[in-house]
């Protein structure tokens, strides 16, 4: 894709759902909720009712939950089972598993239906959440990100009465907490990562497994000039993290060992950053209020996916090349990854797009050409045939000859 040319992305593949109430970002979520090895779509409204949608249908709704903030789906009581949490504005969390069979009605195969297990106050008024190893043990922890700009994390503890959210640890942040994310330092170290207004970040790590490492503000560095008038220090962003690294495109500013994590600001610049540095950074001009990642190749890279308020959805490669899909309908939440369409099917790369008119629209199947474009020098270089010959060509006589085949070469005159 050329990087200067608006490049569209065409989905036709498509099914939606009525969903009645109003649903933060952070309240939506995919993942396999009961453990049946498929991919399951999970929604918490402002008015309190939970959606778990399978395929093509709805298969549970849970109400009387209070204003669901958050979500999150995963192994939260280490026990090789995904739980899912929920979390309301008010500090309830709920967890909830799949512990029996039900039929939808007679006529229905059997599904597993979720279960409460647990309910627990914490504080009040979380924003964003996360499940991840903060302490390298092997097993996740919760941690939450508030509106009060404080971020906390728990670890499930079970006895033989019964289980809890234990508080582990508390961080303050300078600013309001646009995402969380779980990154490894160079040192191969976890660490959290909080966006903050103006694309700073602070980072974080566990006191009790790295004592000696102190909390940082994070101001990055430019490997390329970045359009400084832009960088808004009262503008939110938000991030993604771990990555996985593009190995077939020509890569100049990182290798595969580097952990690369993505960051997108509400005035419209989308960036690829490592440690400290913002590798390239790009201005889409839309009001970009997520960003997340997907694999669209199977087994390929991860791409940038960013949504934008008007439901502009933008994929762009970690050589910054993007395309646009143009949804046609403003937004009010966003998400992606990979979707069970059928039961006993591969899961497949989808977005899930709620719209301001109370509507889930769920694209899957997305398919993208290979944007990945290498250079001419490095086409040289991996040709044996073609190094050999440039080899008695140095300086600017080399020069000339890829430039003239960038550029002076016509096929028709041959």
């Amino acid at each position: 894709m050329d990087d200067n040319e608006m490049n569209i992305a065409t989905f036709v593949d498509f099914f939606d759902f009525e969903l009645p109430g109003n649903v933060f970002n952070s309240a939506i979520a995919l993942g396999d909720v009961d453990n049946d090895n498929e991919i399951e779509l999970v929604i918490g409204s402002v008015e309190g009712d939970l959606f778990i949608f399978k395929g093509h249908r709805l298969i549970q709704k849970i109400s009387g939950l209070g204003i669901i903030t958050a979500i999150a789906i995963g192994d939260l009581m280490n026990c090789g089972s995904n739980a899912l949490i929920v979390i309301s504005g008010d500090g309830w969390c709920h967890i909830y598993l799949c512990l029996k069979f039900s039929k939808l009605d007679p006529s229905d195969e059997c599904v597993m239906k979720l279960e409460p297990v647990h309910d627990q106050r914490i504080p009040a008024n979380t924003k964003v959440i996360l499940l991840g190893d903060i302490d390298s043990d092997g097993m996740l922890e919760l941690i939450v990100g508030l509106t009060d700009r404080v971020v906390r994390s728990y670890r499930w503890s079970q006895s033989a009465a019964a289980g809890r959210l234990v508080p582990l640890h508390k961080w303050e942040c300078a600013n309001q907490i646009g995402s969380i994310i779980l990154i490894k330092d160079v040192k191969n170290r976890p660490c959290l990562l909080v966006s903050q207004p103006g694309v700073t970040a602070m980072r974080f790590y566990c006191p009790i497994a790295f004592p000696e490492l102190i909390e940082k503000t994070i101001e990055y560095e430019n490997e390329n000039e970045l359009p400084i008038e832009l960088l808004n220090p009262s503008i939110s962003s938000v991030m993604i993290g771990d990555l996985k690294v593009d190995l077939k495109c020509d890569q100049e500013l990182f290798d595969k060992n580097d952990h690369l994590y993505g960051i997108a600001s509400l005035n419209g610049l989308v960036m690829l950053a490592k440690k400290e540095t913002i590798l390239w950074s790009k201005n889409i001009d839309q009001e970009l209020f997520i960003i997340s990642k997907l694999s669209i190749a199977d087994g390929g890279p991860d791409y940038l996916i960013t949504c934008s308020l008007n439901g502009d959805t933008l994929i762009v490669d970690q050589k910054s090349q993007h395309a646009t899909f143009k949804f046609g309908e403003s937004v009010s939440a966003f998400c992606c990854g990979m979707y069970t369409v059928k039961p006993n099917t591969k899961s497949m790369p989808s977005f899930v797009l709620i719209t301001n008119s109370q509507k889930v629209y769920i694209y899957y199947g997305l398919k993208l050409p290979n944007t990945c474009v290498q250079s001419l020098s490095k086409c040289i270089e991996n040709d044996n045939h073609l190094s050999k010959f440039m080899e008695k060509y140095e300086g600017p006589s080399k020069k000339k000859i890829i430039r003239d085949c960038l550029y002076k070469y016509n096929p028709n005159k041959m």
